[in-house]
């Protein structure tokens, strides 16, 4: 078995077989460094659509999934992330919790205490972060003042069960988090429903400790699918497009 492991990278399975698990199942089945260990749905239909083209075994329930992989990847909808996380972590499994991590405070702390508790690995699937415009962006940024930033998308049935803050703005918040490096002093924030029971427009003021202050707005019921990022700081200007994952613009102030 230890032999086999190194030889073909872990086994990896996918918990959901929509939009984000259908992504998952590709990569990881072209990844030189993982194999694919089948996929679970609730729908076995879906499951078997999604299954076919990468020719990987379709589990009847979590419990088979988890005698037949060594990680998954769970891409449900979110108000399932913890229980379903913390349910393949207690059966010996790492998991990587797509985004956002859960749909409540409580039920992150639990998937990290269940994490602790195992010793199994937790991520969560912000891969904007190694976006290359991103990692670019890293390396030129000393100290930011201010950030303004658009993530808009048209309207998609899918991630209804949670508000657009925690569907689209929390790349962004985990973004500017991860370059001023504080937590907020002052959040404003304000929000409205339009094509859904949840929140589908907001805007959010983040003031930090240090001066810097995040405009963030996020719209999925948008004409058109932005994804900008404006940052300003001492005697510089710097534009980034996440659409275009090479697209960073710098320009020095005076």
């Amino acid at each position: 078995m230890l032999v086999s492991w190194f030889m073909s990278g872990p086994r990896v399975a996918v918990v959901g077989a929509g939009a984000f698990g259908r992504n998952h199942l590709r990569v990881i089945h072209q990844s030189p460094n993982a194999t694919l260990a089948g996929v679970f749905d609730l729908d076995p239909a879906r499951a078997a659509a999604e299954a076919q083209p990468h020719g990987c075994p379709i589990f009847g329930s979590l419990e088979e999934l988890a005698a037949s992989a060594d990680a998954a990847v769970v891409a449900t909808p979110t108000v399932s992330h913890a229980e379903i996380g913390c349910q393949l972590m207690d059966a010996g499994l790492d998991v990587l919790v797509e985004k956002p991590m859960a749909e409540t405070p409580a039920a992150a702390r639990r998937l990290l205490e269940t994490s602790d508790r195992t010793g199994r690995i937790l991520q969560i699937g912000h891969l904007e972060r190694f976006n290359p415009a991103v990692i670019a962006l890293s390396g030129v940024v000393t100290k930011p003042l201010f950030f303004e930033i658009h993530r808009l998308s048209e309207f998609s049935p899918r991630s209804l069960d949670v508000d657009v803050v925690l569907d689209l703005m929390i790349h962004d918040i985990d973004i500017v988090l991860a370059f001023t490096r504080e937590t907020p002093s002052e959040v404003r924030a304000a929000g409205v429903r339009i094509l859904s029971p949840k929140v589908d427009i907001a805007n959010v003021r983040l003031q930090f400790p240090g001066g810097c202050v995040a405009n963030l707005t996020a719209s999925r019921v948008s004409t058109e699918r932005v994804r900008k990022l404006r940052l300003f700081q001492p005697h510089e200007y710097i534009s980034l497009d996440y659409s275009r994952g090479h697209r960073l613009h710098r320009a020095p102030r005076d």
